[in-house]
């Protein structure tokens, strides 16, 4: 009787536990679409106390107070929070790999330390430059921007890694253990702003390098970058004296992950296996252009550097099939366990050998849950333009539109001095 016991006990947690996070992160997006980064912040730090986010979720916390912290104007607890994350990530992939197999044979995806998607870990570099440039360190912002192609470039590399130590660790080949291939080993919008941050650091030569990549980028991405670049307006950024502001304006959402439940159940074996998969989908966006607006007067199109989300999709690809492997080889295990369990009971007692046969199925339904935990504040997209302002006080107004309307608006109010090397300005829709 105590192990029918155990078993509910074990469901009865598993179901509510496993899905509060879940609520709270709709509530998290909820607030931050309304741009009250604030109060954003406020429902992220109660969350914290009421363990909603607990030891396990560091990663996501931290990547979430980072954007909410950045977008509210706090550009050193933005960058702590997202060195917090980064470290987290290095310190997490390192023990996922000495912990080999055994890590996660017995749980689902939720109850092990979240460790970060790999995109993650490359944005989470785009907003830490950008809290440099805020503060006018631009050796600080060009170390991150750089930061952020170097790990784009070894992600095939890195989950290799893994997919080799898990098939050593598997002896008895219970999954395939391969990764996927993405067509995205570059980032357009780490190589423009280390073209910007060279060239207004005094290294032309640099900015002309940084500035060949990104073309480079932008024609190696046809699955991803599916919109036309100015390039005339482009390769102004090479020039130091020719812009003062940088103008970053960002659109959309993250992907969203999803649940996706595969049902079987094998007759003659008697096994009832349940795979729970996350996926990833697009936000469709509303947005279709950005402008900047001067003092009322002259209008200056954004341009779409890096369709963030798509290549986000695009490179959870590479981990895709490592994630597929692992639930299988869990659920097998589960279910083998369920038998064995019901058959040793069953040799004492038949009756309850059945019921201990049948909560374990049960169990595994309800325990079995894929993990649906990701960045929720990370926008979808980036647009980028430069400007040449002269001194005084301006206002500059960034307008996202619809295919036909105007959405939103955000005005900045700035000061050009004679000696101003570069001003950002940054803004957000996150429809």
């Amino acid at each position: 009787m105590r192990i029918i016991v155990v078993l509910l006990v074990v469901i009865t947690i598993s179901g509510c536990a496993s899905y509060r996070l879940d609520e709270a992160q709709d509530n998290l997006r909820s607030s931050f679409a309304r741009h009250n980064y604030d109060k954003t912040v406020r429902l992220l730090q109660r969350y914290n106390r009421k363990d909603i986010y607990k030891s396990k979720d560091d990663v996501l916390y931290n990547l979430e107070m980072g954007t909410a912290t950045h977008f509210g104007g706090q550009y050193d607890s933005s960058s702590r929070y997202f060195t917090q994350a980064e470290e987290k990530i290095d310190a997490l992939f390192t023990k996922s790999i000495s912990q080999g197999i055994t890590s996660f044979l017995f749980a689902n995806d939720n109850t092990l330390s979240y460790n970060g998607e790999a995109y993650e870990d490359v944005y989470l570099n785009a907003f830490k430059s950008l809290n440099y440039i805020h503060q006018g360190d631009l050796e600080g912002a060009l170390v991150e921007a750089r930061r952020m192609a170097y790990k784009l470039s070894r992600i095939e590399t890195k989950y290799k890694g893994i997919a080799e130590t898990l098939s050593k660790a598997d002896t008895l080949g219970r999954g395939n253990w391969k990764t996927g291939k993405s067509s995205v080993q570059n980032s357009a919008l780490s190589h423009y702003l280390a073209s910007v941050l060279y060239a207004k650091s005094g290294k032309p030569d640099d900015a002309r390098i940084e500035y060949e990549k990104l073309l480079q980028a932008l024609n190696e991405q046809p699955n991803v970058s599916r919109f036309d670049i100015n390039k005339a307006d482009l390769q102004q950024i090479k020039t130091a004296d020719v812009y003062n502001v940088l103008v970053v304006g960002f659109a959309g959402r993250a992907p969203i992950k999803y649940q996706n439940d595969v049902r079987l159940y094998l007759d003659e074996a008697d096994l009832y296996l349940k795979f729970s998969l996350p996926e990833l989908r697009l936000y469709n966006s509303r947005i279709t252009r950005i402008e900047a607006v001067i003092n009322d007067s002259t209008h200056i199109p954004l341009q779409l550097i890096e369709q963030m989300d798509a290549v986000a999709k695009e490179v959870y690809k590479v981990k895709q099939p490592i994630i597929y492997a692992r639930t299988f080889v869990r659920s097998l295990t589960k279910a083998m366990g369920t038998n064995a369990a019901g058959r040793a009971v069953e040799k004492e007692n038949e009756g309850l050998g059945f019921l201990v046969n049948l909560l374990g199925k049960v169990g595994q339904e309800f325990t079995e849950k894929a993990d649906v935990r990701g960045w929720q504040t990370m926008p979808g997209q980036a647009y980028v333009t430069t400007l040449k302002l002269p001194p005084g006080n301006h206002q500059v107004r960034i307008q996202y539109y619809d295919r036909n309307n105007l959405l939103y608006t955000k005005t900045a109010l700035i000061n050009i001095t004679p000696n101003k090397n570069l001003e950002l300005i940054e803004s957000l829709y996150w429809n």
